[in-house]
């Protein structure tokens, strides 16, 4: 097929490849009588990660384990504390959890194994990379005067 005859259309949250349109002279798609369209999956469609869900003491959270290719994990850490010490974590087959490298979306020229010594007056958004059938988690090591959330989105 020659993608560049290809129209794309959303019905819904439904995404249509339309293979045959013509046009009319306003250059609007029109579709060709008959013509119903073929479902399309989306590509980079999201999933809601819980890592920490209000914590208040320290603790593993809920570790987060790719699904269908999702293995880039965006994440956010909010809360009301006023410190925090939060390692990021990865573990493999034997499930033995080790620090993994994150990558700071506020400052690209940050990465971290942990994050420390800040409050929650701003979020912190990190974003890391999990292989397939491996698990990642934000252990809290210490927290201070408050609760502390981590959640994001996966994608492939």
């Amino acid at each position: 097929m020659n993608t560049s005859k290809v129209l794309y259309t959303l019905r819904g949250t439904n995404c249509l490849m339309l293979s045959q349109f013509s046009r009319e002279s306003d250059d609007e798609p029109l579709l060709l009588e008959e013509e119903k369209g073929l479902f399309v999956e989306q590509i980079h469609e999201l999933d809601d990660v819980a890592l920490q869900n209000g914590a208040a003491s320290p603790g593993v959270g809920t570790p987060f384990v790719p699904v269908d290719g999702k293995n880039t994990l965006s994440f956010e850490i909010t809360g009301t504390s006023t410190s925090r010490t939060i390692v990021f974590e990865i573990a493999g087959p034997r499930d033995k959890y080790i620090p993994i490298t994150a990558y700071s979306v506020n400052n690209p020229f940050i990465w971290a194994q942990q994050t420390k010594d800040r409050s929650n007056g701003l979020p912190e958004s990190w974003i890391v990379q999990i292989p397939d059938s491996w698990s990642f988690r934000t252990r809290i090591t210490s927290v201070t005067d408050g609760n502390i959330k981590a959640s994001g989105k996966a994608v492939a």
